[in-house]
């Protein structure tokens, strides 16, 4: 019976695992096929922005870091440039697959 138990577990926590994998909720060492639209816009405000597809393991903070070569950009301005090109959008919960508009920021 102990060993039905433990061969349980073992299958829950690899079900786990492969689930967490497959879905993004945890971070891969690499983006996984990341699809940059390279158009540049401006909005009203003149904030230069990329429309950038989110892929898994996928944050502001790397978006932002892996479109902006420079780093005279504070986490504060980023999410609040993030919020003002995506209204109503929490930078918290973007979703998978979904393409959002992420601010860039001068050299």
């Amino acid at each position: 019976m102990k060993r039905f138990i433990r061969v349980c577990v073992i299958m829950l926590i690899l079900y786990v695992v492969a689930y967490d994998l497959k879905i993004g909720t945890l971070p891969q060492s690499s983006p996984a096929n990341a699809e940059i639209h390279t158009e540049k816009k401006q909005d009203k405000n003149k904030q230069n922005f990329k429309t950038y597809e989110v892929t898994p393991g996928d944050t502001l903070i790397s978006v932002v870091e892996e479109l902006n070569s420079n780093k005279n950009y504070s986490i504060v301005s980023m999410i609040k440039d993030f919020k003002s090109l995506n209204p109503g959008v929490n930078p918290e919960n973007i979703q998978l697959g979904k393409s959002y508009k992420f601010p860039l920021y001068p050299k």
